[in-house]
């Protein structure tokens, strides 16, 4: 028996370079102009978005268009804002996602914010819990139980509470006071 060769052949490689650089003005559409003279787009793969001053890894490709791959270095990296251009929706998926701030953690959208545990539990713990709703605010659940020091509760209109029975308890004093008090 013979041997067979193959003769599988690769394309020849695209020329590409590698250049450090430094962004001195950003443009439009996640364009930036470099030290060098020449322009380069954020590659999609770099989340981290390049600032003016970002000391950067770019990518000539064969057309002579730059990418910026990688930012190597920044100044004063206080803030770093992660976005992948082009995109209108970014999704993170694992088993187990953290996120820990030793300080603050805000979350903010123009529309909707949802917090789903479909099968598990939700908790929120804090030493305060301010809720602001501008218009409507709806809980259905199916047992509800609250503790506190202290409840005070407003309503400028009406309060209405209805329940198959309705038991109300003091150890002490209790006070029922209106204008007009109809029982039964």
């Amino acid at each position: 028996m013979g041997s067979l060769k193959t003769t599988n052949k690769l394309p020849p490689p695209l020329p590409l370079h590698l250049v450090e650089a430094k962004i001195v003005v950003a443009l439009e559409q996640h364009a930036y102009l470099l030290n060098d003279g020449r322009m380069a787009y954020q590659a999609l793969s770099c989340l981290v978005r390049p600032e003016v001053g970002d000391h950067v890894l770019t990518a000539i490709c064969q057309n002579d268009t730059g990418y910026i791959l990688h930012i190597l270095q920044r100044a004063e990296p206080k803030q770093v804002q992660l976005g992948a251009p082009g995109a209108s929706e970014m999704r993170i998926e694992q088993t187990r996602i953290t996120l820990n701030a030793v300080e603050n953690i805000a979350l903010h959208s123009l529309t909707d914010v949802e917090v789903t545990a479909a099968t598990g539990v939700l908790s929120l713990n804090g030493r305060n819990l301010f809720t602001t709703v501008q218009e409507s605010l709806v809980q259905s659940v199916g047992h509800f139980i609250g503790k506190a020091e202290h409840y005070l509760l407003e309503v400028r209109q009406l309060l209405r509470m209805h329940g198959q029975q309705a038991i109300v308890t003091a150890e002490q004093d209790m006070k029922v006071d209106g204008e007009r008090i109809s029982m039964g």
